[in-house]
Formats: C-alpha cells, sequence, structure tokens
C-alpha cells in the first residue's frame, strides 16, 4: 500500500496552504505518474472523478521541522519521493524563469520551505512523518 503526505508550514494562512499543498500535489504526480489512473473514474450520471490512487493525510510543522524532513529524505535511499515548494516559490507570480534561476542559486534553508510532499510505502512515509501533526 502507498501513501502520500503533503507536510505545510504550521502558520500558513488557509489559502495559502491549499495553494501549497495543490501545487505539491501536482509536481508529485508529474514526478510519479502511478499517483493517480490514467483510466477515468466515473459515476453512473458519467461525471468523472479524481482517480487518486494513494491514501493523502495533510499535516503541520515548522519550518525547521520542514527542512530536517527534507535532509531525512535526501540522505536515505528508503525509496521516498519528495520534493518542496518554498516561499520564494510563493513571491514570484507568473515568473517562472526568475523563480528556477532564483533557486538554483540558493541553499535549501534560505528558500524558506513552506510546504514539502513525501510519497511512497505506507510504513516507510508514516516512519517518516510520525511526528508531525494533522492540519486542521
Amino acid at each position: 500500500m502507498k501513501r502520500i503526505a503533503i507536510i505545510l508550514e504550521k502558520n500558513l494562512e488557509q489559502g495559502a496552504a491549499a495553494n501549497v499543498a495543490a501545487l505539491l500535489m501536482g509536481q508529485a504526480a508529474l514526478n510519479e505518474p502511478g499517483l493517480y489512473s490514467d483510466q477515468p473514474v466515473l459515476d453512473q450520471s458519467g461525471v468523472q472523478h479524481a482517480g487518486i490512487r494513494y491514501s493523502t493525510v495533510i499535516l503541520k510543522a515548522g519550518e525547521n521541522q520542514l527542512i530536517n524532513l527534507v535532509n531525512a529524505c535526501s540522505e536515505d535511499n528508503d525509496s521516498l519521493g519528495h520534493l518542496v515548494f518554498t516561499q520564494t516559490g510563493q513571491s514570484l507570480n507568473n515568473a517562472f524563469e526568475q523563480y528556477a534561476s532564483e533557486i538554483a542559486a540558493m541553499a535549501l534553508e534560505a528558500t524558506k520551505v513552506v510546504g514539502v510532499i513525501v510519497w511512497g510505502e505506507d510504513e516507510l512515509v508514516r516512519a517518516k512523518t510520525k511526528k508531525f501533526s494533522v492540519m486542521k
């Protein structure tokens, strides 16, 4: 069984948190095509529903905890996918080239991580994220 955990900076406003979660999930789906079904999931009326294959949870953490999580995932070779979104990205609306250039010139800590997504085997994701609280 697989699992996805989206861990967001605990002080994000609701709208910003939803935006960061959506951006992380979108990029994760590109990196890991198996997250969603390639066949439509239709109800009896023909309306398409989300075809998410993995259990997904939204958690919260402090900025230092997010950086520690990213470093732990990067150091371990335990088959977990992960990626981040940052305050740098939030501040550069519709400026992808500038965003990519700025991120390439910065250390992780300087980017001000506001969200991390981790995906893979259920028990591995749970082990990496067990210290974080559910976002409410």
